[in-house]
């Protein structure tokens, strides 16, 4: 049984997790931008004192690049033949004092270890492709109002609230931006919420010229087919614990090369869906996200973590991301294996 370390628990924090795993209502009412209230908050005092924010960010321990010619599911195939599981952070990897969707908060993550950054995308009134996850920013900015219904530069305005409802001086990012930031860093999956054509995230990663280190997921084989339609290189994530799904998008001319097997969020061990996967050449990957998360973080026991990887999960997308990287560790020398796995 490996437990989490009590500095790693106090990191992650369990009010983290609370607030990621707490329902976001669609909102009501009308679009208001915050107006200053004369008064300063403790937060914004703390700001007001503290350093400039860097102007260069940290570089990834390993960066990810993958081989000539390759994309993200070769170097999954590649780590899972060296018997590796690679983490997918969720929303970036969050922290106290680091907000889901920052690009500070992706350069924090990747500073400590190699993973793979998951993150959400939304369109402005302008047609701008941005990272969060929410309709509305009340939950994770001090601003408020729906992301549709405001520009990018007004979005620009507002500052990101970290999970444990402290204010960051960090601001929410354009897609454009973080594919210009994780070339040569990162891999990254997009997940596309309803405000967002997928044809237009499959474009926005070719014109970002993105194909090798950024994925596009999508829930429906319709989805996939439309993506897959605009691109046939692009790396298309969708849910494959359904035989029929992957013979549909075979027969549609869909290369299960491009292909990664989500096999949803877990509440147990489900090597019977992951080696199906396994036999057709596609990572799986599986989700600890709220249940099995929730029971980490309550019992402080990781090794859950390491029985989804020896029953053959290529890639495991977690809110718990160091104590998850941690308990992996104990199996498994990822560093070695993504250095090799990207030729370097």
């Amino acid at each position: 049984m490996r437990l989490i370390d009590p500095a790693v628990l106090k990191l992650v924090g369990i009010s983290t997790l609370s607030l990621m795993l707490a329902a976001c209502p669609e909102p009501v009412g009308e679009i208001e931008m915050p107006e200053p209230s004369g008064e300063v908050s403790e937060a914004e005092r703390r700001l007001a004192d503290a350093e400039p924010v860097q102007s260069s960010l940290p570089e990834p321990l390993v960066a990810a690049i993958a081989p000539e010619g390759q994309s993200i599911p070769d170097v999954l195939r590649c780590l899972t033949d060296r018997d590796v599981t690679l983490i997918s952070a969720h929303r970036g990897g969050v922290e106290p004092g680091f907000p889901e969707h920052a690009i500070e908060t992706f350069a924090n993550t990747l500073s400590g270890g190699p993973m793979l950054l998951e993150m959400d995308v939304r369109r402005t009134a302008d047609g701008v492709l941005v990272m969060m996850h929410d309709e509305s920013l009340d939950r994770t900015t001090n601003g408020t109002g729906n992301i549709s219904d405001l520009t990018f530069a007004e979005l620009s305005a507002v500052q990101l609230v970290d999970n444990e409802g402290e204010l960051t001086p960090y601001r929410i990012p354009s897609l454009s931006e973080v594919l210009s930031w994780a070339r040569g860093r990162a891999f990254v999956q997009l997940d596309l919420k309803r405000t967002v054509p997928v044809e237009e995230l499959v474009e926005a990663i070719l014109a970002n010229d993105a194909l090798s280190y950024a994925m596009v997921i999508t829930y429906e084989v319709e989805d996939a087919l439309r993506a897959a339609a605009v691109s046939d290189e692009v790396v298309i994530s969708i849910q494959l614990t359904d035989p029929e799904r992957l013979e549909t998008l075979r027969a549609a001319g869909v290369d299960p090369a491009r292909l990664i097997g989500w096999s949803g969020v877990q509440r147990e061990l489900n090597p019977a869906a992951w080696a199906h996967l396994l036999e057709a050449g596609i990572p799986p990957v599986a989700g600890t996200l709220w249940h099995i998360d929730g029971e980490v973080l309550e019992s402080g026991d990781t090794s859950i973590f390491a029985a989804f990887a020896d029953a053959g999960v290529a890639m495991i997308a977690t809110d718990l991301h160091w104590p998850a990287y941690e308990a992996l560790e104990t199996r498994q020398d990822t560093v070695t294996a993504f250095r090799a796995c990207t030729a370097q």
